[in-house]
């Protein structure tokens, strides 16, 4: 279940730290840890690098039950909206972990491009809840938003994991127009 917001629009570091006492609730194992702070992301950080460079500076990663922000000085720039719309996304990673471990895993750790990724299909789900955010928050999901998820989709970061932008942005634009009712 997810908290309501204090003030409608608006997100405190109150609305974050209620989310994450709710999200303990439903995922006994979700912790917050920190990339910088881990020898793992380090070096994982070191291994995407060639398509990846910003996996321990930009990027949030689920792994083992924890959400791994970049580190506390990022949370800090980021501001209490971005954190909480970040674990509102990877909340729906950690349930899909524990829905399908097995597969989750398996099918995340492909990386080779495939046309759509089954990865695809799990960022899918994480980012029409960053829609829903977006939604809730602002009553609109701009074009630039849009924009942004479909170059994670299509772009290296995430190893091209759907590279066909123009089906992308159609399954984006659907997805905007049924959240904000405009179907």
């Amino acid at each position: 279940m997810i908290p309501p917001l204090c003030e409608p629009g608006a997100v405190s570091f109150e609305d974050v730290a209620a989310l994450e006492a709710a999200l303990r609730t439903a995922l006994p194992r979700f912790a917050i840890a920190y990339k910088d702070e881990s020898r793992l992301q380090r070096l994982i950080a070191r291994l995407v690098w060639p398509f990846n460079r910003t996996y321990a500076t930009q990027y949030t990663t689920v792994m083992f039950g924890k959400v791994y922000f970049p580190s506390r000085a990022w949370c800090e720039a980021c501001g209490p909206r971005s954190i909480y719309t970040t674990l509102r996304h990877e909340a729906v990673h950690l349930r899909d972990m524990r829905r399908f471990p097995v597969l989750f895993h398996v099918s995340y750790l492909a990386l080779l491009p495939a046309g759509l990724t089954m990865r695809a299909v799990w960022e899918w789900r994480g980012y029409r809840e960053t829609l829903r955010v977006y939604a809730e928050l602002d009553g609109d999901i701009s074009d630039a938003q849009l924009d942004y998820i479909a170059r994670c989709f299509t772009g290296p970061d995430y190893l091209y994991m759907c590279p066909f932008p123009r089906f992308v942005r159609r399954r984006l634009e659907a997805e905007r127009a049924r959240l904000l009712g405009r179907r």
